[in-house]
């Protein structure tokens, strides 16, 4: 009986001990979004969204189509790229958008968002 009442209290003293550890836990830092530019297409059914998001001490700069008017979970990335890149979106036509960027490294390089061709142009 009373090894079972000290294997009790030693459970009792680990999970009281785990949950102390964890609600002291330093709290990571939701990831932040910012907006830098926004365009629509000549026909005015899609736009595209220049953002860049931060998650620490990372960040990336994202070009993103949705519908116009959606919300921005409706948006699909087209272009990611690594740290804050300087870029432009240009419409060539209702159903294609021109990424112009100097970065050479990318996460993210679609061709294609629905009915909207991607062009990805390097820039100097």
């Amino acid at each position: 009986m009373k090894l079972v009442l000290s294997l009790f209290a030693l459970m009792l003293a680990i999970g009281f001990t785990t949950f102390l550890v964890w609600r002291h836990a330093p709290v990571a830092e939701p990831c932040a979004s910012r907006d830098v530019a926004q365009s629509l297409s000549p026909d005015q059914r899609t736009q595209a969204d220049v953002f860049e998001v931060r998650c620490g001490t990372t960040v990336a700069t994202h070009v993103a189509l949705r519908p116009a008017g959606a919300a921005e979970q409706a948006r699909g990335d087209v272009f990611v790229a690594p740290g804050t890149v300087p870029l432009r979106v240009v419409w060539n036509g209702p159903a294609e958008l021109a990424v112009e960027s100097p970065t050479a490294r990318v996460f993210v390089e679609e061709t294609r968002w629905r009915d909207i061709a991607v062009r990805v142009r390097r820039v100097r």
